[in-house]
């Protein structure tokens, strides 16, 4: 639709909860914006919507700003329900002058985000040199809610330094990225500028200022009710569900560390940047090995251009030196009380839609050898649902190389999941059980190779999730001359409920 010469835009807003006017309950913003060129007559915060509308007309009118000359509207277009409003404001800026055609539109989205800009104004928020367009923002949101559905926080703690390289228009920019949410507080992605996150925030304690470097951009997820009305409404605007329990807001820091909101290229890196965790932990767990290949790609961003991105995990700072004793700390917390855990086998091809159906798949390492045998032994643990995707993600932070069976000089045999970053008791079954009896025979034939698995039990009937799925080697200790069989105890099935 052709806009003539002369058209206005109007649109009223609760800002309330972003200026506090001593004695008033409530405050109202009026927002007059000059169509043909974008620019803002008049703006005005006022008690009611018709006075704040009245005094933005009345500038709009007499002194716009900027370059724009004064002078009345031919047309006026206004937000939905705002029509009778906007007569009575400009009745009072006009004096009595006949009033132009005043038509309710759907605001165009450049004149909400114009409206968001001046609220985060109003808010203490410092304002970008360069607004993102609505054509940047309908990606980042796209982004944001791949990150929010996909809920990488489940397998990636805030320990974890994610080293990335963002790609846009020939110029590559290096970010220390962290996942929040792990801990359940505070959900979102953090990226700080450069190639480590800030001194001290490894050792950083609740209750203390977290150390966020000037340049630092976050994406955080909130309860609707916790996030700035504008911004909630931003993300309901490109396309956020309108039932989603979390809403996500996006923050840049400035020279002076104080928090605005993002401009153009801020808004750019962060729709790459939210892609590359994307498709980083849609890897699975094998990138835990921060010797592996980087997570590589490219997002969409406005006008046809595409953003490129490389990812990896960066070792922990104190990592040691492959030492010639390696020692495990045992910990109990892995699997909660009253959770099934149980031996069995799979036949091999079995593996292959297990692999596909997993939500976290960490494949058997390099140098393991070639599948034997006629069944893969399997040590299953069978959660409740909601517990299902917790212990995967602990499962992968460990980085198992697989179960260990220790035999008691009481007769009991401990299965101990043993990784790189430490070990989980499991179960205790007795020594002579016919489930550990089988279950080493088959190790025995696959070469030390196994799987653990973290399922629902409904799996066993093709149905329910595979939370994890982890292929594993252990090599296997020398054979040990047979010995006189143990005195008669009671049978066990190897499922044990701790």
């Amino acid at each position: 639709m052709a806009i003539p010469d002369g058209t206005w835009l109007v649109l009223a807003r609760d800002v309330s909860h972003a200026i506090r006017v001593r004695g008033q309950s409530r405050v109202a913003a009026g927002l007059v914006l000059d169509v043909g060129t974008g620019l803002l007559r008049g703006v005005a915060v006022a008690p009611t919507d018709v006075e704040a509308l009245a005094q933005a007309c009345a500038t709009a009118v007499s002194k716009p700003a900027g370059t724009l000359p004064p002078g009345q509207p031919g047309t006026v277009l206004c937000g939905r329900g705002l029509a009778e409003v906007v007569a009575q404001a400009m009745e009072v800026a006009t004096r009595g002058s006949p009033l132009p055609v005043i038509t309710e539109v759907d605001p165009p989205p450049e004149a909400e985000d114009t409206f968001d800009s001046l609220i985060g104004h109003m808010a203490g928020r410092t304002q970008p040199d360069e607004l993102p367009s609505p054509e940047d923002w309908r990606p980042l949101y796209a982004q944001a809610l791949g990150f929010f559905r996909a809920g990488p926080w489940l397998r990636w703690h805030d320990g974890i330094d994610l080293a990335l390289e963002v790609t846009i228009a020939g110029t590559t920019t290096r970010h220390a990225a962290v996942v929040m949410g792990n801990a359940g507080l505070q959900h979102g992605l953090v990226l700080y500028p450069g190639n480590a996150i800030p001194p001290g925030l490894a050792a950083w304690q609740p209750g203390q200022s977290v150390p966020t470097p000037a340049g630092t951009l976050l994406c955080t997820l909130d309860p609707p009710g916790e996030v700035p009305a504008e911004l909630g409404a931003k993300a309901l605007r490109y396309g956020w569900p309108a039932e989603a329990k979390l809403v996500p807001a996006f923050l840049s820091l400035g020279p002076d560390k104080e928090g605005g909101d993002p401009g153009r290229l801020d808004v750019r890196r962060m729709t790459v940047s939210l892609a590359a965790v994307i498709a980083h932990d849609a890897r699975g767990p094998v990138v835990t090995h921060p010797t592996g290949e980087p997570t590589t790609g490219t997002a969409a961003l406005s006008d046809g251009h595409r953003g490129s991105f490389s990812m990896r995990q960066r070792p922990p700072a104190d990592e040691p030196v492959p030492e010639r004793l390696r020692v495990h700390q045992a910990g109990f917390d892995l699997v909660p009380q009253g959770t099934p855990v149980v031996l069995g086998h799979l036949p091999w091809p079995s593996l292959v839609s297990l692999r596909s159906a997993a939500r976290l798949h960490r494949p058997a390492p390099p140098q393991a050898p070639r599948p034997a045998g006629a069944e893969v032994p399997l040590l299953a643990v069978l959660p409740k649902r909601r517990q299902g995707e917790p212990i995967a993600a602990k499962v992968a932070e460990l980085d198992p190389y697989g179960v260990t069976v220790i035999e008691t000089d009481d007769g009991q045999a401990v299965f101990t999941l043993v990784g790189t970053h430490g070990a989980e008791l499991l179960m205790e079954v007795p020594a002579d059980s016919p489930s550990l009896t089988a279950f080493r025979r088959r190790l025995r034939q696959t070469k030390g190779l196994h799987v653990v698995m973290i399922a629902d039990e409904a799996t066993s009937q093709g149905q329910g999730s595979v939370y994890g799925l982890f292929e594993c080697h252990q090599a296997l200790p020398p054979t040990r001359p047979r010995q006189a069989p143990l005195p008669s105890k009671p049978r066990s099935k190897g499922r044990r409920r701790r």
